[in-house]
């Protein structure tokens, strides 16, 4: 059984005052929950016409290497097709959760996808609100 801090867990919400959508990952995350939760996301950023997102991954454990395939290949084109241009998010506190974000946005073209990382939601918020 996880512990309390490793429950998996996935908020979708809208911050009318950025725009943006909020995603909120935590605990460790199944291949079908981690799925399951990104459409959550697109499907937000779509009913909104979402250019932003803001992501707090602080206390998300993992991201497998098929399902950060499955980012650069899947999801985050959908996204972009969308119309998301802009993601902050606050770094995840997880080193082997920072490895893995750090090689999907690494493999982004920044003219199509902005993405800037962050200590906190403050921080992440004030940047996308900025720009």
């Amino acid at each position: 059984m996880l512990s309390k801090s490793a429950e998996f867990s996935c908020e979708v919400r809208f911050d009318p005052e950025v725009p943006c959508v909020i995603m909120d990952w935590r605990g460790y995350a199944t291949k079908a929950a981690f799925r399951a939760g990104n459409e959550r996301v697109l499907d937000a950023i779509v009913a909104r016409r979402a250019e932003k997102l803001l992501g707090d991954i602080s206390d998300f454990v993992l991201i497998s290497a098929e399902d950060q395939r499955w980012l650069n290949e899947t999801w985050i084109p959908q996204a972009i097709e969308a119309g998301l241009r802009r993601v902050a998010l606050v770094q995840p506190s997880f080193y082997f959760n920072r490895v893995a974000v750090e090689s999907v946005i690494a493999k982004l073209d920044p003219a199509r996808l902005e993405v800037g990382y962050f200590p906190d939601l403050a921080a992440a918020r004030s940047w996308l609100a900025a720009g």
